[in-house]
């Protein structure tokens, strides 16, 4: 039934979520009628809607079919398993698709969010504190979304931690399309998860209501660079309803991605420059539980992409080329180019030198 309520046009988890503590539970709403439901608070047409949704078992048997095909297991609100840090926010999801495997350690994670089109350093910071929250046992949490989300979720990987990405689509959908390699190996260090059914797709209006997810499975929400409007100022205000940490990582103040970040900072966010902080201000004792992991863990497996293939023909071991050059010779975009260089160096094929320079290793 929970599959079928999450599926119902307009119903959401914020309704969905009172109408639970109206009939006391989600069986006794499933027998519900439209004028009990209108007693509850729903219009005429959104009573008829869930009544005629709660009809179509035969797609209910079809995803759960389809979930168990491609190894996703699906959760609802009254299963043993549902995490229990979802069911304490105000608007719970009813349902929960996980490809991969949420754990005990999952209890102690913080958030990476920050701009899709985050510049070297946004990039570089993500990627070296959530490798470090990694390395201290933390779990790092993010929406797998193009710049500072993958550079977390990269960080977490190389260093042998376990990280969980939110979708704002379904897993069958999965957005971006080129991050399914990130995505699968995601899944083998933790959990891709969304609660919207497995072929939903990505609507830019599914990534704010996704961004509450993201908060809820985690203590604190680090924004790392983000324009005055950015959807991760959105989490942020997400962790604040949900009772969440915020931090905060200062940028240079004449960037434009930095102009969101310095505005939280002003409104009271917690400041971040090292992992350090996270563990002052969670109240979390250092512990390198990671210190010790083999090497082979924190090698990045997948084949290099074109973009790094054209990157790194532009370089070379002598002679160092400044970032603008890289990016007039390479052709790409900016944005394309910062990612490009950010994997390359994590995969120790490329190095920075003073003055955002870049050589070959």
């Amino acid at each position: 039934m929970c599959l079928l309520l999450n599926r119902v046009p307009g119903l959401t988890s914020t309704r969905l979520t009172t109408l639970r503590q109206a009939f006391g539970s989600f069986e006794a709403l499933a027998h519900a009628d439209v004028p009990q439901l209108q007693q509850a608070g729903l219009s005429p047409s959104m009573a008829a809607r869930v009544v005629d949704g709660l009809r179509d078992e035969a797609w209910a048997e079809q995803e759960l079919k389809r979930a168990g095909r491609s190894g996703i297991t699906v959760l609802t609100w009254p299963d043993a398993a549902y995490p229990s840090v979802l069911r304490t926010i105000p608007d719970p999801p009813a349902v929960l698709y996980l490809r991969g495997a949420l754990a005990e350690p999952d209890a102690i994670a913080v958030a990476f969010v920050g701009s899709r089109y985050a510049s070297l350093y946004g990039l570089q910071s993500a990627q070296r504190l959530a490798a470090a929250a990694a390395e201290q046992g933390i779990t790092v949490v993010s929406g797998l979304a193009r710049g500072i989300d993958a550079a977390a979720h990269e960080g977490a990987l190389k260093a042998g931690g376990r990280t969980i990405a939110v979708l704002g689509s379904g897993l069958s959908n999965l957005y971006p399309p080129e991050h399914e390699p990130l995505a699968e190996r995601i899944a083998q260090a933790g959990a891709v998860v969304s609660e919207y059914p497995l072929q939903t797709e990505p609507f830019p209006s599914n990534f704010p209501r996704r961004n509450r997810l993201i908060s809820g499975l985690s203590l604190g929400v680090v924004v790392v660079e983000a324009a005055a409007r950015s959807g991760a100022l959105i989490t942020a205000d997400c962790a604040l309803e949900q009772g969440r940490d915020v931090f905060a990582v200062p940028g240079p103040m004449t960037s434009r991605t930095s102009q969101g970040t310095h505005g939280l900072l002003k409104q009271g966010a917690r400041l971040v420059t090292s992992v350090e902080d996270l563990l002052e201000e969670l109240h979390l004792t250092s512990r390198p539980v990671l210190a010790t992991m083999s090497p082979q863990r924190q090698v990045l497996p997948g084949p290099i992409s074109a973009s790094q293939q054209r990157l790194l023909a532009c370089l070379s071991q002598r002679q160092p080329e400044p970032l603008e050059a890289v990016i007039a010779r390479s052709g790409l975009s900016r944005a394309d180019v910062m990612v490009a260089l950010l994997e390359l160096q994590v995969r120790q094929l490329i190095r920075q030198l003073p003055g955002q320079r870049f050589v070959r290793c």
